[in-house]
């Protein structure tokens, strides 16, 4: 059992850019994280308990430890807590107050789900709702619950209450007596008691695994509301992105007037493009851009207004990082 500071954690399938807000949780240094196993994105913080069932593969049963963990709570406190058809531990049959994952090895296996006491709901709601626009993606989607924290409905429960409720009825369960070597605190980064921890935990950090993981996915998006030569027209943007990377930008300009600087601005994306999707990166981008499609020597270039917006269309496109 385990909580941890304010963190967004994704599925190992899952896009984190099309399941959060990274750029709200980059302001406020947020951990993103993603796990080993499949499920959907959570919000952690202080307030969540994280409780993981690390078992032998002949021993993995889900539903076993769910039911465990209800068991000993609703014997404890005069509290309606239910497992639905999708693993999830419902409160009053109505909030959704833990949701489940899991990984299965070849000997080995390991079952964890989050158990809400008093999270920040406002920010676990903002942080699970992605700006991003137009994008089509194969990768594993959250489902959306309404949530609800235990502590709102029996304001007795702590978590330290919590911890020592479960924990004696696990081992209540499995024939054990309540003593420091069944019921301890450990360091689970400590490479003395976990050989190999340390590289574990720096692959898991790296930004090839937290986002270069994420499934294939596009983006398509339609922008209006810009004249040239007393004529409207809109413009079209279509972003391929594998593994992590921006692998083409290609622009689509429904303006007879702008086909020459239409060619132009995707052979500079074409020229541009293969790079990481990060906030830097995509600065970088801007700032070629920008000197590529300079206004002229002489001040006469009627299509530097134009290629602006373009690019604006472009950066807006990418919001998301």
């Amino acid at each position: 059992m385990w909580k941890n500071k304010p963190a967004i954690v994704s599925g190992r399938h899952q896009n984190p850019w099309l399941e959060a807000n990274i750029p709200l949780a980059a302001s406020l240094d947020l951990d993103i994280a993603r796990r080993s196993s499949g499920g959907g994105t959570v919000y952690h913080d202080e307030g969540n308990l994280n409780l993981s069932f690390l078992k032998s593969r002949d021993s993995y049963n889900r539903k076993e430890n769910l039911d465990l963990v209800v068991e000993a709570i609703t014997n404890r406190w005069d509290i309606d807590l239910t497992v639905n058809d999708r693993d999830d531990i419902m409160l009053n049959k109505l909030y959704k107050v833990s949701g489940t994952a899991a990984k299965l090895g070849r000997l080995q296996s390991y079952h964890h789900f989050t158990l809400l006491h008093c999270v920040n709901q406002d920010l676990l709601q903002r942080c699970l709702t992605s700006p991003m626009q137009g994008a089509s993606s194969k990768a594993t989607k959250s489902f959306p619950a309404t949530v609800m924290n235990l502590s709102e409905q029996e304001p007795d429960i702590t978590f330290e209450s919590l911890i020592n409720t479960i924990g004696r009825h696990f081992l209540a369960e499995v024939g054990q007596k309540i003593t420091p070597d069944n019921f301890h605190y450990l360091n689970p980064l400590c490479e003395e008691d976990f050989p190999g921890v340390t590289d574990i935990a720096y692959k898991l950090q790296t930004w090839e695994w937290r986002f270069g993981k994420s499934p294939d996915f596009s983006i398509h998006r339609n922008f209006t509301g810009q004249t040239f030569k007393s004529r409207p027209y809109s413009v079209q943007v279509n972003v391929a992105v594998r593994k992590g990377a921006l692998t083409s930008i290609e622009i689509g300009v429904d303006n007879p007037d702008l086909e020459l600087l239409d060619c132009l601005i995707n052979q500079f994306c074409k020229d541009h493009s293969g790079f990481l999707l990060m906030h830097d990166n995509v600065k970088d981008f801007e700032s070629k851009f920008l000197y590529c499609f300079s206004e002229s020597e002489d001040g006469q270039s009627e299509y530097v207004t134009e290629a602006q917006w373009i690019l604006k269309c472009i950066v807006s496109s990418l919001d998301f990082l």
